[in-house]
């Protein structure tokens, strides 16, 4: 009987659990908190539950768009990987490391580059041949080209590192 009563008051007992909130302030800073009275009161309404024990994983709340849980279909979300902005752990990693050593890459060589456009300009100023000039152009077309990708890649690894900030990313994943 001791152990029936015992059972029973366990079984009714529930476990005890924190939310944890996060939110994003103006500067685009990502806060987490587990104390809902701590959130200051322009962010509490856009305040996301990112964890809860009563609730389990796959709860969110409005405003937790993009975000899904491990009930979403695909081969990362169905070995338990966490889906932040609708993609996985690999996904952002690959996304992160394709950018950056795309602009590596344009910047490694870019000096070079920019080398040979002095040569060609100084046998553009001594020879006033025409190929010399279209060599010329076209070296200064191709540098023009590589400044103007790497600004381009940069912008784009902005907006990725916003979209992270949004979505929760870990930071060991953006490296």
């Amino acid at each position: 009987m001791r152990y029936l009563l015992l059972l029973l008051i366990l079984s009714l007992s529930a476990p005890a659990s924190a939310d944890i909130y996060k939110w994003v302030d103006d500067k685009g800073v990502v806060n987490f908190t587990d104390n809902r009275e701590s959130i200051p009161a322009k962010y509490r309404k856009k305040a996301n539950v990112i964890s809860s024990e009563k609730t389990g994983p796959s709860a969110s709340t409005p405003g937790d768009e993009g975000r899904t849980s491990g009930s979403a279909s695909g081969s990362a979300a169905s070995k338990g990987d966490k889906l932040y902005g609708g993609h996985d752990e690999a996904w952002w990693r690959d996304r992160y490391g394709s950018l950056r050593a795309e602009i590596k890459d344009l910047q490694d060589n870019l000096p070079r580059k920019r080398q040979e456009l002095e040569q060609l300009n100084r046998k553009y100023k001594l020879f006033t041949y025409g190929r010399n000039r279209a060599a010329y152009q076209e070296k200064a077309a191709e540098v023009k080209g590589d400044e103007d990708r790497i600004k381009e890649l940069q912008e784009k690894l902005n907006d990725l590192e916003n979209e992270a900030g949004r979505a929760g990313i870990p930071f060991e994943w953006r490296k």
